[in-house]
Parts: structure tokens; C-alpha cells; sequence
């Protein structure tokens, strides 16, 4: 029976949530593969990477999703989620020759990371931390498209699939409020979205839910 891994932070974890991307997908496959969820929220490329001999199997998809927190803003501290493009880069690379290598079959899938509402973000600070936030975000959509961009250029250069959850979105009228929760998070109408495009890309290798055989 295959196995399909969704790695990555808040995003993955969130996933099997009612109406969530994982969710959905795991029911499309609940005869014909195991959907395993290895989402850990606040999670970056780099912790990830250090992770991964940890947790894998050996897959026959593995649906990497990271970047939203690679983007972060970096603190004065030097500590935090943020992860310069560059070294970004250079972990998705390095998770995607890992999965490669774990079977001849094992397909890898990128997501890029959604946009960013920098307004609901703002108010999200301003809610938190009052007149001490300022205008300090977290995130921005600049950012946020940046490091989609990054993806991918990885993904090509790589040549694994990749999914732009990142434009997709923001070609949906009003994206900010209906595909987003809380400005970063995707809402139900972007679970929508992402498996709708998920699905499109597995058809690409043989690994739609109708393409997959029941186990028993």
C-alpha cells in the first residue's frame, strides 16, 4: 500500500482539520494509500532538513510544503523562523535529492507557500501587542511571494512536480478575506484550491485517486 507524506509546518499541520487539504486527501485514498501527516507548526526548511532521516518511510509521494515561515522577518536576536532565500534554496534541494534517494518510485511534490494578507497581519499585532506593535508584521507578501518564487526555481531545477498555491490564490477574487484566515493560514476555500491543484499534479505521474488500485 503506498504511502503519501505531507511534510512541513502549521500548514500540514492544520491539514486534518475538518474541510482541510489533508483531510480531503485522505479520504479520496482511504482504499488505495495511507496519507501520513508530518506537519509541525513554527517549523522551517532548516529544522525540517535536520529532521528528516527521522521520520520518513519509504513513500511513494512525498508533498513538501515550507516557506511561510522561512519568510518570516528575522528578530533582532538572530533567533526565530527566518531562513535566507539562499539557504532556503538549498534545503528544498537537499529534502528533495533525500526523497529521491529513499526509493527508485518515491515522487516529490512542492507547494508553494500562499500569499500573505499584510493587513490582517498588522491588525493581528496590533491585537496582541497594542500600541506596542507599532506597524510591525511579521510577514508580508512581499516576502511571501519571494520565497514562492524560490520554490519554484528549486522545483525546476530539481525537476519535481510543484504546485503554485502561492498565484493560484491570488487570482480568486477578494483572495485576502476568502482564502486566507488569519492573513497567513489558508481558510476552507483555499483547501479547495490546493487540492484541486494537487489532484491536477498527481494525474501527471499516475497517482490521482482513480489511477490508484484499492489494497484489498
Amino acid at each position: 500500500r503506498p504511502a503519501f507524506v505531507l511534510l512541513g509546518a502549521s500548514m500540514v499541520e492544520y491539514s486534518f482539520r475538518p474541510g482541510g487539504w489533508g483531510a480531503v486527501l485522505a479520504d479520496l485514498y482511504s482504499r488505495k494509500a495511507d496519507i501520513l501527516l508530518r506537519g509541525y507548526r513554527g517549523w522551517n526548511t532548516r529544522r525540517t532538513r535536520a529532521a528528516l532521516p527521522h521520520f520518513l518511510p519509504k513513500p511513494a509521494l512525498v508533498v513538501i510544503f515550507l516557506g511561510t515561515n522561512d519568510a518570516a522577518f528575522p528578530l533582532p536576536s538572530g533567533k526565530g523562523q527566518f531562513v535566507p532565500i539562499p539557504e532556503y534554496k538549498e534545503n528544498l534541494r537537499y529534502m528533495c535529492e533525500y526523497c529521491q534517494s529513499l526509493s527508485d518510485s518515491t515522487r516529490v511534490l512542492l507547494i508553494t507557500p500562499p500569499p500573505i494578507n499584510d493587513e490582517a497581519r498588522r491588525a493581528l499585532s496590533w491585537s496582541r501587542f497594542g500600541p506596542l506593535a507599532l506597524n510591525w508584521l511579521d510577514r508580508t507578501d512581499e516576502r511571501a511571494q519571494a520565497y514562492a518564487q524560490a520554490c519554484l526555481s528549486v522545483a525546476e531545477e530539481m525537476k519535481v512536480g510543484v504546485v503554485d498555491l502561492h498565484n493560484a490564490i491570488k487570482r480568486v477574487e477578494n483572495w485576502e478575506t476568502e482564502c486566507l484566515s488569519d492573513g497567513m493560514h489558508i481558510s476552507p476555500k483555499g483547501c479547495e484550491i490546493l487540492v484541486e491543484l494537487l489532484l491536477e499534479a498527481l494525474k501527471k505521474v499516475s497517482l490521482h485517486w482513480e489511477d490508484v488500485p484499492n489494497d484489498l
